[in-house]
């Protein structure tokens, strides 16, 4: 799975380039130390989401033991609905945590497609803000690059911002939501560009 993650995103760096190769001076190449990025942001990533709905579920038991004569049958359903399936998503990240720390594995194919979205998306922000054409991953062939080209600390720089927004937001269960919610944002109609070309 690790190897599957590092692959996949490598397929990736050559995508976001736009095939932005003509003429060749004017390619700005940097490139990133992709394993590295993989490791620290699958670690970080999980410890942040268990961390977060660890203290989510304690709020939600919480308000069920104050609240409960206060509230209706419905309202107690709802809730318990909720706090099982927090505590599914709990579960099964500390499954994927256990599994990762041990042999390098994720074993939900939802985290690691989440791991996989955020990454890519930290490297083409990091490549259009930089201003670099090209990214290359520093393993396989790769023979020299100078440390002004090395952009591993600036995606981790990104993903980090990713996951303060991740703990100022509200646990979704299930984890796939997270997936959903993404596409969602990302489809949703430019109304900054709309409303510049109805004031034309």
């Amino acid at each position: 799975m690790r190897k599957a993650l590092i692959t996949f995103i490598f397929v990736f760096l050559f995508v976001i380039t736009g095939f932005s190769l003509y003429p060749l001076t004017l390619v700005r190449v940097g490139y990133i130390e992709l394993e590295h990025i993989v490791n620290t942001y699958t670690s970080k990533y999980l410890d942040v989401e268990i961390s977060i709905r660890e203290k989510y579920v304690d709020e939600l038991q919480k308000k069920y033991s104050e609240d409960y004569y206060n509230m209706s049958s419905e309202e107690l359903d709802k809730l318990r609905t909720e706090i099982s399936d927090q505590d599914d998503v709990l579960r099964m990240l500390k499954n994927n945590k256990f599994s990762w720390e041990n042999n390098g594995e994720l074993d939900d194919s939802i985290i690691e497609q989440i791991i996989q979205r955020d990454i890519m998306e930290a490297i083409k922000k990091t490549s259009e803000i930089e201003g670099f054409n090209l990214i290359l991953d520093n393993t396989g062939n790769f023979v020299y690059g100078s440390d002004d080209i090395n952009l591993t600390d600036k995606v981790l720089f990104r993903l980090d911002e990713k996951l303060l927004d991740l703990q100022n937001s509200k646990p979704l269960a299930p984890l796939s939501l997270e997936l959903e919610e993404n596409n969602t944002q990302e489809n949703k109609p430019d109304n900054t560009t709309q409303d510049t070309n109805n004031d034309e």
